[in-house]
């Protein structure tokens, strides 16, 4: 499949372009700055642009894409509407370039599905400095379930470095409790979305 990759410089995007390239995807890598570009695996595009330039979207997006693969993320401890913003650039962009497709990022405070515990955790982790990213992440998370393509979330926890795995739990339910998972495996998750359309419209729990 042919796909666009946002956030391509971060943990995860960038193990979504080696993942994907390897899988034998036709990955572009959408940057605002190229040279943060390291050692690409061959055959790999790259579109420069910034989320809070429309057009450079829309630029990029005209080259013709099946999906998008979003990997952006902020400082979850500062307050931030990156991920929001870039999820409504994004979406706005693709329903005009026809990418029904849309593969992302989220936050367990984001999962519908929660238990008790679930839900004990997540009302204290809104009250910490995390509580910043969540908010971005509901925003974000609005934009994407509005939208109207065929999207996709990973529900994440706590995404600490760390060798991929390739091996995790998927749960639509978020129980609580510590979790974690590492970049190469979000990302294996969210390279494995592109042939499996069983979760349209889901947010998926990985963690181990």
């Amino acid at each position: 499949m042919k796909v666009l990759v946002f956030g391509a410089t971060g943990r995860v995007g960038a193990a979504v372009i080696e993942q994907a390239a390897a899988a034998g995807h036709s990955v572009t890598a959408f940057v605002r700055n190229p040279q943060k570009l390291a050692n690409l695996p061959a055959g790999v595009a790259i579109a420069v642009g910034d989320v809070y330039k429309p057009e450079t979207i829309d630029s990029a997006m005209a080259a013709g894409f099946d999906a998008v693969i979003v990997a952006v993320g902020a400082d979850p401890l500062k307050p931030s509407t990156l991920v929001t913003d870039s999820a409504r650039a994004i979406v706005v962009a693709a329903k005009k370039s026809g990418i029904k497709r849309y593969i992302g990022i989220t936050g367990t405070a984001e999962m519908p599905k929660q238990t008790f515990f679930g839900k004990l955790a997540t009302a204290i982790l809104r009250l910490t400095p995390v509580g910043n990213a969540a908010r971005d992440h509901d925003g974000a998370f609005d934009a994407v379930c509005e939208s109207g393509l065929n999207w996709t979330l990973a529900g994440c926890p706590y995404i600490k470095d760390g060798e991929t795995r390739g091996v995790y739990k998927t749960s639509m339910v978020f129980r609580g409790g510590y979790r974690i998972i590492h970049p190469g495996d979000v990302a294996h998750f969210l390279v494995g979305q592109l042939m499996d359309d069983q979760h349209f419209n889901q947010v998926v729990g990985i963690w181990y």
